[in-house]
Order: structure tokens, then C-alpha cells, then sequence
């Protein structure tokens, strides 16, 4: 069945849950991360994959946000590290939200696609020790003059200098997470129109035990993507 069957190891002063992980352990179904830094459209194109592929689109900065608004202990430690400092956020506690998520949506997916994950080596490391093994990993990037004029336009009151260092301290953060799974990585840079687009599809093929990664370019609906999808079976 899955779900919470017993308590756990404490995390700060928070009791972590123990949950029945067995629907994800016989799970057969992939598995993908998605990360980039701010401009580079992530969220647009994770929402095109998820849809297209039938994934479980699971984006970690909303789980930790809905959860702040919980009057509970985890709420509140999650509220006070987003406020405070979003760099002291538990990584334990990130890894159980996922671990919810993924069990109360196995049924209804074809997969699990995590989008803005992992942030750091640990969670990564957590996240196959402690969930399942990562199949594909998506690393979204571009020119940084043009992440610049992209993050300008959005954060209009910080300075160039400012959004330079987080941009940086994001690709820094982001690759140390996923350095140690090398042949998994899928680098895919992006140009400014494609960012713009909703022409990049990533289509996983899966062949045996093995997942590769085609990245196309097509200017065509969901349903050419399901027939191309077909066509590889």
C-alpha cells in the first residue's frame, strides 16, 4: 500500500516519519531530474515534459511553500528557513516532502519528473539512498549575459552584480549535487529563442534496463509527441 507506518530519526527538533516505500522500490517507471538556474525557462519546459510524457511534474519549491502554510512543527521550521534563510532548509525534511508526494501520486503517472532538484550533493545522495535511483538528469543552461538580461527583467530591483553571484552560486550548487552521476547528466544549452519556446521536448526511450536522452527540436502538438513517443516503441 505505501504510506507513513512508523516514526523515525529527529531532524533538528522535528521527529521524521518512517514511511512504507515499497510501491516506489517495485516502481519500473522513470525517474528525472531537472535543474538550471533562473532564466532558463526550467519551470516552462519541465511543464512541457511532464505533460507530454504523463510525468508527476513535482516541483520542490511549491512543496516547501504549501507546507509553510501548515500550523505544524515541519510547517514552521520550513516557514522560518524561507524567510531566514533558505540555504539552512533540512535536507531531511525536502526528501520527505518528495517522498509524500511520490507515493500519494505513483498511481496516476507515468513516471516522476522533480523539478529544481536536487539544490545540493546531499539531497542527491539522500534521494537515492533513501527513495530510488535517479534514471535521467536534464541540466539546463545558457550564455550568462543572456541569464543576466533574463533575471534583470524579472528581478528588476537587484543589482547586476547580485544576480550574477546567485545565478553562479546556483550552477555551482547544482552541479556539485549531480557531479558524481556523470553518465546520466543530459547538458542542454539553451538559446534565447529557445527558452522563449515550447518547442524543446526532451522524449525519454527507453530500451531494456536503459534510459537515453533525445533532445529534438519540434514546433508540433502534444499528439506528434505521443506519435513520436509510439514510433520508438
Amino acid at each position: 500500500m505505501g504510506g507513513i507506518c512508523a516514526t523515525g530519526e529527529k531532524v533538528s527538533n522535528l521527529q521524521r516519519l518512517k514511511y512504507d516505500l515499497t510501491p516506489i522500490e517495485t516502481y519500473s517507471s522513470p525517474i528525472i531530474w531537472i535543474v538550471g538556474p533562473s532564466g532558463t525557462g526550467r519551470h516552462k519546459h519541465a511543464d512541457t515534459l511532464a505533460r507530454n510524457l504523463e510525468l508527476e511534474n513535482i516541483v520542490v519549491s511549491e512543496l516547501l511553500r504549501r507546507e509553510a502554510m501548515q500550523e505544524t512543527d515541519r510547517g514552521r521550521i520550513i516557514k522560518n528557513a524561507l524567510h531566514n534563510s533558505p540555504k539552512k532548509m533540512p535536507d531531511e525534511v525536502v526528501i520527505d516532502l518528495i517522498k509524500e508526494s511520490m507515493l500519494s501520486n505513483i498511481k496516476h503517472k507515468k513516471g516522476f519528473l522533480l523539478n529544481g532538484f536536487p539544490r545540493t550533493a546531499k539531497q542527491a545522495n539522500m534521494f537515492v539512498k533513501e527513495i530510488a535511483d535517479v534514471d535521467v538528469i536534464v541540466f539546463l543552461y545558457s550564455d550568462m549575459q543572456l541569464l543576466l538580461s533574463r533575471a534583470n527583467k524579472k528581478h528588476k530591483n537587484e543589482d547586476l552584480n547580485t544576480l550574477k553571484k546567485n545565478i553562479h552560486n546556483y550552477l555551482r550548487e547544482a552541479k556539485a549535487g549531480v557531479s558524481k552521476f556523470g553518465a546520466k547528466i543530459e547538458k542542454v544549452k539553451l538559446s534565447l529563442q529557445q527558452i522563449q519556446s515550447r518547442s524543446l521536448i526532451i522524449i525519454l526511450h527507453r530500451t531494456n534496463a536503459i534510459i537515453k536522452l533525445l533532445v529534438i527540436e519540434i514546433g508540433s502538438t502534444s499528439q506528434q509527441c505521443g506519435n513520436d513517443l509510439k514510433s520508438m516503441d
